[in-house]
């Protein structure tokens, strides 16, 4: 994934999305085979199948998404770099990580990936582009509430 200064077009926006779920998926894999706390590996498994099936999803979203929407010009610059986010997360984990701060990890994350969407609703003045937008928020909102119920279905066991 590369820091641009600006997002293109919505399909620019979808492909730095799949790469950032795809590169979340590889580093939580890596993770959970390194995780000493079998809750904590069981999470970081969930998360990165959870990751992958976003970037499929936003792949298949891609493919039947129209043409037109797709390659509107946006010209809208990115609050941060997607690389230096994941850079951060990767300092801050390690194998001795417990649940909780497997999900800490993962809502940081989910946060980062709203908050980006939030920011493109905001800046958008096209609506059928503003629309895409707000879709992949709700989408991305329904996977935190699956993060949360995959984090208190484990404290319960």
């Amino acid at each position: 994934m590369s820091h641009q200064q600006s997002f293109e077009n919505a399909a620019h926006v979808l492909d730095e999305l799949i790469s950032f779920h795809e590169h979340l998926s590889e580093f939580y894999g890596e993770l959970a085979a390194q995780a000493d706390n079998a809750f904590a590996r069981m999470l970081l498994e969930f998360l990165t199948s959870r990751e992958k099936k976003l970037a499929d999803t936003l792949e298949r979203y891609e493919e039947n998404a129209p043409y037109k929407v797709l390659k509107t010009w946006i010209q809208i610059p990115f609050p941060s770099d997607p690389d230096e986010f994941l850079g951060k997360l990767a300092e801050d984990a390690n194998a001795a990580m417990d649940a909780l701060q497997v999900y800490e990890m993962g809502q940081r994350a989910d946060d980062y990936v709203a908050s980006l969407l939030a920011h493109l609703v905001e800046r958008c003045d096209i609506d059928d582009v503003k629309a895409l937008f707000a879709d992949l928020q709700k989408g991305e909102r329904d996977e935190n509430i699956a993060l949360s119920k995959a984090y208190n279905s484990l404290r319960e066991m």
